[in-house]
């Protein structure tokens, strides 16, 4: 009986138990935007997608940011059904949402120069650091790294550029995928039927045991 006694405390423990989520260690970590790059490579690397349309879908930022709520973020561009990305930069959530405001300004962080704002000029993307942009909505500048350059138009617009390649606006041929930390599930068991029938199970035999040593001594 004190065997059953000690013992039901972890049996419970282990029935009750809820999945363990922890963010897995990212390998790929690249400095600066990147082109022609194997999805494999991202995904074995530690990320994966939490939210992906195509050209041709206004792009609502307060959906992409409730479904992406990493720490870090990776903002894609490919050709639809493609297993290579064009385009990819990776950063800090906050320097990947650092509100650029009305301007032509760019926020300079992971060798890359981040811009957004959804409230004046309603464009998302970046370019390498050190090139300059022509935000109109959305960037139309081709100089410097010309096809390292990202921009989706946050209003009706839908589009607009995968680097070299503009003019995206109700496209269909390409795709937009943000990438968050991937997240890795535990094995711990959660309280299922099975694990009712368990604890029910011992439950019965502690209770036998106990009427019986009462019996026994009565």
């Amino acid at each position: 009986m004190r065997f059953i006694t000690k013992l039901l405390p972890l049996i419970l423990l282990s029935l009750f138990a809820s999945p363990v989520f922890k963010a897995n260690a990212q390998t790929y970590l690249p400095v600066g935007p990147q082109t022609n790059v194997s999805v494999n490579t991202i995904i074995q690397g530690g990320w994966e997608p939490c939210y992906s349309d195509t050209y041709d879908v206004h792009m609502d930022v307060d959906t992409v940011l409730a479904n992406c709520t990493g720490d870090r973020l990776m903002l894609t561009c490919l050709e639809t059904g493609s297993n290579v990305i064009a385009l990819l930069a990776q950063g800090e959530r906050s320097d990947v949402i650092f509100d650029t405001g009305n301007t032509q300004d760019l926020h300079i962080a992971n060798g890359v120069g981040w811009y957004f704002n959804d409230s004046g000029l309603d464009s998302w993307g970046f370019v390498r650091a050190g090139d300059s942009v022509s935000k109109n909505n959305c960037d139309t500048d081709a100089s410097g790294a010309n096809d390292e350059r990202l921009c989706w138009h946050l209003n009706d617009d839908g589009g607009y550029r995968c680097g070299a390649t503009i003019d995206l606006n109700f496209s269909t041929a390409f795709q937009r995928i943000v990438l968050q930390p991937a997240v890795e599930r535990s094995s711990i068991p959660t309280l299922s039927e099975w694990g009712l029938i368990a604890m029910a199970g011992f439950m019965g035999i502690a209770g036998l045991l106990v009427m019986r040593r009462r019996k026994l001594t009565a």
